[in-house]
């Protein structure tokens, strides 16, 4: 622990008996004389302290002095206040002495910016059956929709499985309640990808062809990443580059796959997943 310095030793090391004198109210000076190294006061004529006619000198001290000189400082301006019988002491005069005895230290603001990692980390791919919770699996129509709608018998050769693209969960977005993945959703033997893009005043769902199991860049194909958030036996995909915006089928059979904001209500945006074993 640094010692802290004893003001009364240091005080009396630096004051002599002809310095209490100095100090009294009637003397003329607060300072030392300038025979000990001292620097005459650079106060303006618009100061306080120099319009009563009192002189104020800083001996130069070394940075260990720098404590005691504080000190001496201070018991000035305490004597200061007894010298000024005509008018009140007000902070205009304080500040006029700690402006001339203190240095001036300038400030620098600087704008700092932080880079966001926008690649998403290709981990691997996963075939899956798609079913929403009402029992509907999707069809690819031409030239490049999907649709919903019930399966049964041979006709059940018509479903879609995905090719779910998986990349590495970013920081900040899983927690315990509800796990997020990014994934891309592709169909199963093309190069057809689902992707989320403006169209007018809100987003739409499409298909695009694109070749993305690899890392991707999401400042150019963000559109093509949804968040696969987990919800006990279900799955839901947000859209990344719209979120909020959800991958959704409607109540009623044979109707295309869209994207709502509205979850709850009309439209069907949980889903159940089957890992494919071909």
């Amino acid at each position: 622990m640094a010692a802290v310095p004893d003001v009364q030793e240091e005080l009396m090391e630096f004051c002599s008996v002809n310095d209490e004198q100095f100090y009294e109210v009637d003397h003329r000076y607060l300072g030392k004389s300038s025979n000990q190294g001292s620097s005459p006061c650079s106060l303006s004529q618009s100061c306080s302290a120099c319009s009563l006619g009192i002189q104020l000198q800083f001996t130069e001290q070394t940075s260990p002095k720098v404590f005691r000189r504080s000190v001496v400082l201070v018991i000035a301006t305490e004597k200061m206040k007894k010298a000024l019988k005509a008018r009140p002491f007000t902070d205009d005069d304080l500040t006029g002495i700690f402006d001339t005895v203190f240095e001036t230290i300038s400030f620098e603001s600087h704008n700092v910016t932080h880079t966001v990692d926008s690649i998403y980390r290709y981990f691997r791919s996963i075939s899956y059956e798609i079913r929403d919770t009402d029992q509907k699996c999707f069809k690819l129509e031409a030239p490049a929709q999907l649709v919903a709608m019930h399966l049964q018998g041979p006709s059940i050769r018509h479903q879609v499985k995905l090719n779910m693209a998986l990349y590495r969960p970013k920081s900040g977005t899983s927690n315990q309640s509800s796990m997020r993945f990014p994934v891309a959703l592709g169909i199963k033997g093309r190069s057809l990808y689902l992707s989320c893009v403006q169209n007018g005043q809100q987003p739409v769902l499409q298909l695009e062809e694109a070749d993305i199991l690899k890392d991707v860049d999401g400042a150019e194909l963000e559109r093509f990443i949804f968040y696969k958030v987990e919800n006990e036996s279900t799955a839901q995909f947000e859209s990344a580059a719209h979120r909020g915006w959800y991958i959704c089928t409607s109540p009623q059979n044979n109707q295309p796959v869209g994207i709502t904001n509205r979850l709850g209500e009309v439209f069907i945006t949980n889903y159940f997943l089957t890992q494919s074993k071909h």
